[in-house]
């Protein structure tokens, strides 16, 4: 590692899919954050805000679809971000500064955590490698350690993992030697303090296929990487950050559509998966779930063809479409649970009818036999008062009456 030297500049985004366990509590916390500013810095760091801004203004300008439109970032300040070889035996051996964001959807509290390095000096397939073995640490510096991104998230904004961590990197220039982008697009560090191997050389050819659809950079995508090589890589991070948030947000909806899908397939697995009595109660919180998330799989998202192209491109590379095809499954299976339900339900209701009737007609014949009963009795014996058995008639009547609306309102249950 200490014979290592970068050829080019970079930034480095992380991107951690989560979800909010308690939608109230986490858009609370966020609303305070706001409020106070985020301390002790949010307000000092301008590119958190800029940073907010321009993912904005992008999916404003090219998003049509509203869910999109209605998503909300917050800036929770700067960190410090350990630095490891492979080895992960503890040793901080670096640290970089890392900016820490929340995109969120208040509706469905679904949750993009986005780690921030721009201007990166550390070696980008050993931070890639720490995000692959979630050695993705920061300094909290209420506690003096460091504890995971997942980790912080989770304690203090009750926020959980649903989904791979995915990675985007802005480069200057393509590494010198290109067996280093396809380490990088491997997830693997291309410095290893322990590993002997190296990858297969059709793996590598195959990783360095050139997916841009604009001139102005060249687009490298696999399973959990996406490398933008900048033909025009300005000093500034406000002056490129124009042009990396053009692709940073499409990366974000991506992960937005895919964390949707991962976490109504997991509720529908929890739900159904081991029990054999679902209620028509849980059917519905799971149907409204689909709902719910059905906006984020839109076909109308972008207003460019050029920009749906792209995130075409990543949901191809990132394996999403078999997680869609799980999502069709399920919901496909929830309606024809419904039907079957729906279906036994009704079988019930006409055979509790049928029984209904069937106890009514007898209680009828029952009356009209002891009404001619009493009437025999009241020749035979000349009887003059027949209260008795009128009541006798009633309490029997209502006992009847009872019983079968007990039996209805079983069947309701």
């Amino acid at each position: 590692m200490d014979s290592y030297s970068k050829s080019y500049k970079n930034d480095i985004y992380f991107f951690l899919p989560m979800t909010a366990v308690d939608q109230q509590r986490f858009f609370r916390a966020m609303e305070f954050e706001d409020r106070r500013g985020r301390a002790p810095r949010a307000n000092e760091d301008a590119f958190g805000k800029e940073y907010c801004n321009t993912l904005a203004e992008h999916v404003d300008y090219e998003c049509s679809n509203p869910t999109f439109r209605s998503l909300r970032r917050y800036y929770l300040g700067e960190f410090a971000l350990a630095c490891y070889d492979d080895n992960y035996d503890g040793t901080v051996i670096a640290t970089e500064r890392a900016h820490l964001f929340v995109t969120a959807h208040r509706k469905t509290g679904l949750c993009i955590v986005t780690v921030a390095v721009h201007d990166n000096t550390f070696i980008p397939t050993q931070l890639i490698d720490q995000m692959s073995t979630e050695h993705l640490n920061i300094l909290v510096p209420e506690k003096g350690e460091y504890i995971s991104v997942e980790g912080y998230m989770n304690t203090r904004f009750g926020l959980r993992r649903c989904g791979e961590s995915k990675c985007v990197v802005c480069l200057s220039n393509k590494p010198a030697d290109e067996l280093e982008l396809a380490y990088m697009l491997a997830g693997e560090t291309y410095v290893s303090e322990h590993i002997d191997y190296h990858l297969h050389p059709d793996r590598v050819g195959a990783l360095l296929e050139n997916h841009a659809c604009y001139d102005y950079y060249e687009s490298y995508i696999s399973r959990s990487v996406v490398a933008f090589v900048f033909k025009d890589y300005e000093e500034s991070i406000f002056d490129r950050l124009d042009d990396e948030a053009s692709v940073l947000f499409v990366v974000e909806i991506v992960l937005f559509q895919n964390t949707a899908v991962l976490r109504t397939n997991r509720r529908v697995v929890e739900s159904l998966g081991e029990n054999e009595n679902v209620s028509n109660e849980e059917i519905k919180d799971l149907y409204l779930e689909f709902g719910r998330t059905m906006g984020f799989w839109s076909t109308d998202i972008f207003k460019y063809p050029f920009s749906q192209m792209e995130a075409d491109e990543v949901i191809r590379c990132f394996g999403i479409s078999k997680a869609l095809e799980e999502y069709h499954r399920n919901q496909s299976y929830i309606d024809r649970l419904i039907e079957i339900k729906s279906t036994i339900t009704n079988e019930r209701s006409s055979n509790r009818m049928n029984f209904i009737l069937y106890v009514l007609a007898w209680v009828q014949s029952v009356a009209i036999l002891l009404s001619g009963l009493l009437w025999i009795l009241q020749s035979l014996l000349r009887v003059q008062n027949t209260t008795w058995w009128g009541i006798g008639c009633v309490v029997f009547s209502m006992v009847v009456g009872l019983w079968i609306y007990t039996y209805i309102m079983k069947g309701k249950e």
